[in-house]
């Protein structure tokens, strides 16, 4: 085991820890860089006194910053700055929505302009903005939707008054589906965020990023709007800490709407115990056989259905083990006695499926009964997971790199239909990528060159010796070609609101395993513009990679795309300060390490600090540490027993990185 407490000396003998060695480096550097931000004529335009002529004024710098009229630019940049951090603080809460909008117009102006070389007063990034917003009290008392707590305001309960409305009103993306990679199918799933992370934090209203979305109106969609009184109990009801009533986190939160009085309570998952693993000797394969069965058959009924008959919902293979409203479908070790068997075969109650489906051939019903006599057993990771996912997973892992390649390339061409109304995108493919979207065939072939370089730079970072595909079944670029089209691919694709400062990112499902992108240049663009694109896609697909090795966490994933991304650019580049600048920030606002390694943090602040740790891991001698646990991860070892072989156990590791005592 190696001595994980890390410091670093100075010239006068006297240690510290990394993270504040780091930090005090960042804050001499920001001293010196304040020193230059400020334009001679900056004061020479009267200041923006309201959200309304701030609109305006970012539609102006849109249009400077287009004309490449970079002196006129930089000033106008620098009053919408001030109007931010002057007016936001005791804006509305109802206006939230339209702030965030501007801000996602105008953040990419602002990191364009500090790479041509401006010299710029700082604009915050919108979680830095949420916080000086905070400071200046517009969430206290403010908001007219949200009463004001005192000790008689009586507490909102998650069961009876959120969980209801949310499985009427959201079921038909994050209950049946898993749209943009967020469920809400039980309360530990909405606890977990989507696929960018955690969307609502316990006690923080306006950082709780669900709210927003609703607020915006972006979600539901096709549903109606939250009532206001349904909103007003969500915000009171994260005021007061977000407490969980029911009897199990992991509880479908359908079984929290009230049922009959002579109902069986079904729906209350088995405890984790109850999850048989197979013991090696079973003929039948749940994940590979059994799941295509029950989703080819029983979808819109009971898999991916907006309201399950019967209160029966199995997207999930833990609420398959729950059953419904006429109890347990499964009696593990006897499967002609399961309910499930008898209903497939009509011996008990109506047959299934119903609905005028074809039932299912007697080979395929005595292969679910064999299952079932078998013990039941579950042969995957996460007895949580969508069973598509399941499904998929097991597929992927016998099919060829083409097979799979094409499967993706198909669902790409799905999933563009939903993303944009751009009905023939440009598509350029090898055997590793396929790029698809709303640029020129032209553009769409170089990016394609584009992304095998940032490829082949991740494979020379990371020191990845083999000349095959870094991922098995290739990797899709989205290449979206401004701003609003990569807002829009977010809100219609994934469900969500992407961060202001994002200009791409990744998703690493079976499947959908994309990497994302605002590229709006051409063929002909500067060698300076490819270097750019080629360093984001180079963080996504380093990001992207790690994160389909076994176990590993997001923040980890996302720190080695960072480190890989550093390793590519000058210290001076504007991601990079970002990211320093934004370390301080993160670690404020970290009540304790568990909270990070749980995942229980927003996105960009866990990004931030797992970029602190990965750099460290890469620092000096440890770089070869880090070589070996990279090795042992993409060798199949779980992510758990690889840091304990190099790094030593993760939280203690992680707290003595961070100067943290807890």
């Amino acid at each position: 085991m190696i001595d994980t407490r890390i410091r670093l000396r100075n010239d006068a003998g006297r240690s510290s820890s990394y993270l504040q060695v780091m930090l005090r480096g960042f804050w001499i550097v920001a001293a010196g860089l304040t020193l230059m931000q400020w334009l001679p004529s900056a004061n020479a335009q009267e200041p923006i006194n309201s959200l309304d002529e701030l609109k305006q004024q970012a539609d102006k710098l849109t249009a400077l910053y287009k004309d490449k009229e970079l002196v006129a630019s930089s000033e106008l940049m620098n009053r919408c700055a001030q109007a931010f951090v002057k007016l936001l603080p005791t804006a509305p809460p109802k206006e939230a929505g339209d702030w965030r909008k501007v801000h996602s117009q105008i953040m990419p102006i602002y990191e364009g302009l500090l790479i041509e070389g401006a010299e710029l007063e700082e604009f915050p990034s919108w979680p830095d903005l949420v916080k000086l917003r905070k400071k200046g009290g517009a969430a206290k008392g403010k908001d007219k939707e949200t009463p004001e707590m005192s000790p008689a305001t009586p507490a909102v309960s998650f069961t009876k008054d959120i969980a209801p409305w949310m499985t009427e009103q959201c079921s038909r993306c994050h209950v049946d589906k898993r749209e943009g990679g967020f469920s809400i199918a039980t309360f530990e799933a909405l606890m977990k965020g989507d696929a960018g992370g955690v969307v609502l934090f316990p006690g923080d209203v306006i950082g709780s990023t669900l709210v927003t979305t609703i607020e915006s109106g972006n979600m539901p969609r096709g549903g109606g709007k939250v009532s206001p009184e349904n909103l007003a109990k969500l915000k009171l009801w994260i005021q007061q800490g977000a407490k969980f009533d029911g009897p199990s986190p992991q509880a479908p939160l359908a079984t929290y709407v009230d049922r009959p009085m002579n109902a069986n309570p079904a729906g209350t998952p088995a405890p984790e115990t109850m999850v048989s693993k197979p013991t090696g000797k079973e003929t039948v394969s749940f994940s590979r056989q059994v799941a295509p069965l029950l989703i080819d058959n029983c979808k819109g009924c009971h898999f991916n259905a907006q309201n399950a008959s019967g209160r029966l919902r199995f997207d999930n293979f833990t609420q398959l083990l729950a059953g419904g409203d006429s109890g347990s479908l499964l009696t593990p070790g006897k499967g002609e006695e399961s309910l499930l068997v008898k209903k497939l075969r009509g011996t008990e109650g109506q047959r299934m499926p119903a609905g005028g489906r074809p039932p299912l051939s007697d080979d395929n019903i005595k292969l679910i009964s064999t299952w079932i006599d078998e013990g039941a057993s579950f042969d995957s990771d996460d007895p949580r997971s969508n069973l598509e996912q399941i499904s998929s997973k097991a597929w992927a892992q016998n099919a060829s790199h083409v097979e799979l390649m094409n499967k993706r390339m198909e669902r790409a061409r799905d999933r563009w239909k939903t993303a944009s109304n751009v009905k023939d995108p440009s598509e350029s493919n090898d055997d590793r990528f396929h790029v698809i979207g709303n640029i020129s065939p032209e553009a769409t072939q170089k990016l394609l060159t584009i992304a095998n370089n940032a490829e082949a730079q991740v494979k020379k970072t990371l020191k990845i010796s083999s000349k095959e595909p870094l991922v098995k079944g290739g990797i899709t670029v989205f290449a979206l070609k401004g701003r609003y089209d990569y807002s829009e691919f977010g809100k219609m694709l994934e469900s969500r609101e992407l961060p202001a400062e994002w200009s791409s990112h990744y998703r690493a499902e079976v499947l959908d395993s994309y990497v994302a992108i605002i590229y709006s240049g051409g063929a002909d663009q500067d060698k300076n513009f490819e270097k750019v694109i080629e360093s984001s896609l180079a963080q996504q697909i380093a990001s992207l990679w790690v994160s389909s090795l076994r176990g590993v966490p997001r923040w980890f994933s996302d720190g080695v795309g960072r480190q890989v991304l550093s390793s590519m650019v000058s210290s001076g580049d504007a991601r990079i300060q970002a990211w320093t600048q934004r370390i301080p920030v993160a670690m404020s606002k970290l009540e304790n390490v568990k909270s990070f390694i749980d995942g229980k943090i927003n996105d960009e602040d866990a990004a931030t600090i797992g970029f602190a740790i990965v750099k460290f891991m890469n620092d000096g001698a440890k770089r070869k540490l880090f070589e070996t646990m990279l090795k042992g991860l993409s060798n199949g070892v779980p992510f758990d027993q690889a840091m304990q072989k190099t790094f030593g156990p993760l939280e203690p590791f992680v707290k003595t990185t961070l100067g943290r005592d807890k």
